[in-house]
């Protein structure tokens, strides 16, 4: 059992700090977010790229959650490129202390230019050399806050912040070492084509309007707006790509005009959610999640891909697209692929390599569960070894007009347990090993917790309560009651 007791270090980051910039933090951020783990130095650094002028200097990192901060050792700082070596900026190489609990964070950059912050930005886990598993989302288009049909639809037909709600219990509890997205978070491209199927856009559903440059880039930026939003709560990393909703293919012109979305698209979305095609490494996994709109990137990303292929430190490859066609990345060899597109859940190839398709999320909160194995030589995928079980392997994350989670606990906020138990109940066909909750209570020193392992605790609250970071194995079809036992007095600490 890991056990790692924090000093309080005071209150969080104060948004009203001057000379805030959060666009200069280019990466990580909440779409795009790093990935680190505890088990090795190495694996606890991380690069944050930011927009700066060469003369920017006295950077430091802090990462912070909802009930306090660490500060960050500065590996190094380089005036560099960044954005996939596309334009000038600073690299600076990071690492998180060793005894940090291993949750999702806040980061905020500064330096002598000002400040930056993006939330969801910097993920930690326990270790990289262990079993783990993610959760496959897609298509959430997202494009009203509230639902008209009971899947969680707006006219059974988009995405609802709503069910995007719906969804964080299930997902927080489950907690998997990442989320996946690929594509299509927000719908705004009835704009484009002159019809608009959304009310709250001022409109009768199903109406036909010709919609100028203006007031589509506010349709755009309000539903990223919303999309954002209704993302805050979850606690688990989002590593997200963008599809043809999020980023219009290169004709798409917007009608009854002659303007070409795509750039304006583009903007947008680098704007809101950061890189389009992008890479990551957890140890010897590598994931790699592209745009598939654009042929620039598609070169870029076959030679990320490539270097992948040529480097002997890795040993599973994971590709994340909108789909296997257009601009899209199609090796001749890879591990797994994800896509959606198609609102369907289907097997799109099983050799040599399978690309399974998921979704859509909008319905229900769809969702994609792939295990991953350590082995001797690397890594394994369940859904692999053989063809995936769709009845064991996807499912809907919620009931009716989200009256029943699939998963869920007894208490309001698994994360904010102020009680000395909570009970996790689990509808789902699938066992889930590294689940997560969370316990906020009297300043002590923990150290017995019935159906689970304490993975970390630290002060919190001004010094005055404990948090307790604790995992749990959730049966599948089953529920579990995890509690927490007394404190040592406060004086024994």
């Amino acid at each position: 059992m890991l056990f790692v007791l924090l000093v309080a270090t005071g209150p969080l980051y104060s948004s009203e700090t001057s000379g805030r910039n959060d666009g200069a933090l280019w990466r990580p951020r909440f779409a795009t977010p790093a990935i680190v783990a505890l088990d090795a130095p190495l694996n606890r650094q991380f690069v944050a790229e930011v927009r700066a002028a060469s003369s920017a200097g006295g950077w430091s990192l802090t990462l912070s959650n909802d009930l306090r901060a660490w500060p960050c050792a500065i590996v190094s700082s380089t005036y560099s490129t960044i954005n996939r070596g596309t334009e000038p900026g600073w690299q600076i190489q990071g690492s998180v202390p060793a005894d940090i609990s291993p949750e999702l964070f806040t980061l905020v950059v500064s330096s002598s230019e000002g400040v930056s912050v993006q939330g969801q930005a910097v993920s930690v886990a326990p270790a990289f050399a262990a079993d783990f598993y993610i959760l496959h989302i897609t298509d959430e288009q997202i494009v009203n806050e509230r639902h008209t049909d009971p899947s969680g639809q707006y006219y059974h037909m988009v995405g609802t912040w709503e069910e995007m709600k719906w969804m964080q219990e299930p997902v927080n509890l489950i907690h998997p070492r990442f989320v996946l997205i690929t594509g299509d978070q927000i719908d705004f491209n009835g704009a484009l084509d002159g019809w608009n199927n959304w009310a709250n856009w001022g409109y009768t559903p199903h109406g036909k309007k010709a919609f100028s440059q203006e007031e589509t880039t506010a349709i755009e930026l309000r539903l990223s707006g919303m999309y954002k939003d209704c993302h805050k709560g979850y606690r688990v990393a989002y590593v997200e790509a963008p599809g043809n909703h999020d980023v219009t293919p290169a004709d798409k012109i917007l009608a009854g005009s002659n303007v070409k979305w795509h750039p304006i698209s583009v903007g947008i979305y680098e704007t809101e959610f950061g890189q389009r095609s992008w890479s990551f490494r957890m140890g010897d996994f590598y994931v790699l999640m592209h745009d598939w709109s654009e042929n620039s990137l598609k070169t870029w990303a076959m030679d990320d891909f490539n270097a992948s292929m040529n480097d002997p430190g890795v040993k599973y490859r994971l590709i994340g697209q909108h789909f296997n066609a257009d601009q899209a990345i199609i090796p001749a060899n890879c591990d797994l692929m994800l896509i959606g597109h198609g609102h369907t859940t289907d097997t799109r190839q099983t050799s040599p390599y399978y690309i399974y398709e998921d979704g859509p999320s909008f319905v229900y909160g769809t969702t994609g569960f792939f295990n991953f194995k350590r082995t001797t030589n690397g890594w394994t995928c369940e859904q692999t070894v053989s063809h995936r079980d769709t009845a064991k392997d996807t499912w809907p994350l919620f009931t009716d007009n989200g009256v029943t989670k699939k998963v869920r606990a007894s208490q309001p906020d698994a994360m904010n347990v102020t009680t000395d138990s909570v009970t996790i109940t689990n509808d789902l066909p699938e066992s889930f090993y590294d689940g997560r909750v969370r316990f906020v209570l009297a300043k002590g020193r923990y150290s017995t917790v019935t159906n689970g392992a304490i993975l970390a605790q630290y002060s919190c609250d001004h010094d005055t309560k404990t948090a307790v970071l604790v995992k749990v194995n959730i049966p599948a079809n089953g529920s579990v009651t995890v509690s927490v036992s007394e404190p040592k007095p406060a004086a024994a600490l």
